[in-house]
């Protein structure tokens, strides 16, 4: 089922320019009155889509035959305002072809942030820099000007429509905002869903905009559509992959907006959704998996976004060192304990610090160091210059291949057994796995400057853990 919206924009009192009627020649006009008659075609009952126009909304309007100047129309819950691109309060003269010329427009909605549009001489368009989200156009729109008892009308209609397979996905505030820290950002992957990136429109022509991969992050925006606010949250757009029936996976990542490494997630799944060219979802009960993060390749479990601080019972902060442990003991290192020397693959929980701060943790078994460092599954690279554990050092990020977020794993160094001595600290890192070799070595992560690799310990070492969740 479609429905069509028709709005009259009829507001702007300005100093007509011509007597003449019709106008036919080419020149400024400055018309007393401008008419759009704005048709919008929906897919019915769903907010993938605009329905209705709402509080500060914005359409731009471009023209074939002028690149220096566009026109801005502004909902302000009742009516509409035009400026020109200078943001005045009146025109002072838009030079346009008086008819048989065509304009293109592009609608976003007003809490959307981008920068005001340039044109792009050698592109041949209007851009607007990266936008991710929701927008719908009009292109190749022809317009007609009049002059009727001293008002110059200029008219057009616009059927404005999205891209086929734009969906929205919807966060109330009360479950995203509670994640937000100071001077970080919010992310959205949401498997089966495409990011999509608005690239241009060219002046009377055709728009351009790309799609991400599937399961990559979607842009999320903070607004509300409406006066109602049970509307007000987080908005996230993309394209769906195609019509059918899906189980989605959706997680909300909190990471820092310098860095871009992850902080904490949320997550849910929406099973069995059936959809035809767009879904709009509304995301409520989302599960807290606080410091725990999904990098989306097959098999993989939630990682910790830092190490583990057994003492205080948490995870610490990326760029933080956290504890060091020896193979198999439930408290930090000291070089006069002993190591455990059981052959259980993987370690039992008795011996399983992580999991001695709560059942659901444990150490990462080999395989899922493996699986971590997989080329297939993440790129990895070397990081210097930030400054933690008291000194300056360096780590390795590593990247999803499947859904872009990034871990940190600080080169934290590690304890020696001969000396009890902190080294390597800033230029290496050596994380336990919970898979044993015989009796006295067991498996881990090593890392520096020159790669990442699995390796084969010596159980009396003192190394940092980073925990999973299954």
């Amino acid at each position: 089922m479609k429905k069509t919206l028709l709005f009259a924009a009829a507001v702007l009192a300005l100093a007509a320019c011509s007597k003449e009627n019709p106008v036919s020649e080419e020149g400024p006009i400055d018309a007393s009155k401008i008419v759009f008659d704005i048709k919008l075609e929906n897919a019915d009952a769903t907010k993938a889509v605009k329905t209705v126009w709402e509080k500060y909304d914005e359409v731009y309007l471009f023209f074939e035959d002028n690149t220096a100047q566009y026109v801005i129309m502004t909902y302000d819950g009742t009516s509409w305002t035009y400026t020109d691109k200078d943001y005045d309060t009146s025109f002072t003269g838009l030079t346009l072809a008086a008819s048989g010329k065509k304009l293109s427009a592009v609608f976003m909605p007003g809490f959307v942030n981008y920068s005001a549009p340039t044109y792009d001489t050698d592109a041949g368009k209007w851009t607007f820099g990266s936008i991710g989200g929701y927008f719908q156009t009009a292109e190749s729109v022809a317009y007609t000007v009049t002059t009727i008892s001293d008002v110059t009308t200029l008219s057009a209609t616009l059927s404005l429509t999205a891209p086929a397979g734009i969906s929205q996905v919807f966060i109330p505030s009360d479950e995203g905002y509670s994640m937000l820290g100071l001077g970080n950002e919010i992310v959205l992957t949401a498997s089966h869903i495409k990011p999509i990136t608005f690239n241009g429109i060219a002046p009377g022509g055709a728009a351009s905009y790309t799609t991400g991969t599937s399961g990559f992050p979607l842009t999320p925006y903070f607004g509300y559509f409406g006066s109602d606010v049970s509307g007000n949250g987080i908005y996230c757009w993309g394209i769906l992959e195609g019509a059918g029936t899906y189980d989605f996976t959706f997680q909300l990542v909190e990471r820092n907006a310098e860095k871009k490494y992850a902080i904490s997630s949320k997550s849910k799944s929406v099973t069995d959704k059936t959809v035809g060219d767009n879904v709009a979802i509304k995301l409520s009960g989302l599960t807290d998996n606080g410091k725990f993060v999904s990098l989306g390749y097959a098999g993989g479990p939630l990682w910790a976004t830092g190490n583990l601080d057994k003492t205080n019972s948490k995870i610490v902060d990326p760029l933080e060192a956290g504890e060091y442990f020896r193979y198999g003991k439930t408290t930090p290192f000291s070089a006069s304990e002993s190591y455990y020397t059981g052959t259980d693959n993987p370690l039992p929980t008795s011996a399983d610090v992580a999991y001695a701060v709560t059942d659901a943790w444990r150490i990462p078994t080999k395989d899922q160091f493996d699986a971590l460092i997989n080329s297939s599954n993440t790129t990895n690279e070397w990081v210097t210059g930030w400054t933690y554990i008291g000194s300056t050092g360096g780590g390795r990020f590593i990247t999803s291949k499947a859904n872009g977020i990034s871990l940190f794993f600080a080169a934290a160094g590690n304890y020696s057994y001969s000396s009890g001595n902190l080294v390597n600290a800033g230029v290496g890192g050596r994380y336990w796995s919970s898979t044993p070799n015989g009796s006295y070595n067991a498996y881990g992560l090593n890392f520096g400057d020159g790669g990442i690799n699995p390796v084969n310990y010596d159980r009396a070492y003192g190394y940092s853990v980073r925990p999973v969740q299954n």
